[in-house]
């Protein structure tokens, strides 16, 4: 009579393969995800920007608004709340007004 209570090799490589292609799929669902969170979070910042420029362009008539401003110049002036919520954009890029909407003329840093 054999008592041998162990896994042959072929059911631990079988358990080794089913592991490994439920973690490949794991991982592609996270990246996937994190991708998108950073889109939204890179859109949400241009449209900080654009409210900034508003704010900006309002209380500086003197300033052609298709020339532009700065996010370095927003972000000196204080028209953000805080400037950690726009750290993905370029300090020098602009945000100017073009066919009367309000544009960010970069992409975001990563």
């Amino acid at each position: 009579m054999n008592n041998n209570k162990g896994f042959t090799l072929v059911e631990l490589l079988t358990v080794i393969v089913i592991l490994t292609g439920i973690s490949l799929i794991a991982v592609a669902g996270i990246s996937a995800s994190l991708e998108k969170r950073n889109e939204k979070e890179c859109e949400e910042q241009i449209e900080l920007a654009k409210n900034a420029a508003k704010i900006y362009f309002s209380l500086h008539s003197d300033v052609n608004p298709s020339s532009g401003v700065r996010i370095s110049t927003l972000k000196n002036g204080n028209y953000f709340n805080e400037t950690s919520k726009t750290n993905r954009l370029d300090d020098n890029v602009f945000v100017k007004i073009n066919n009367n909407a309000y544009v960010y003329d970069g992409s975001c840093v990563s």
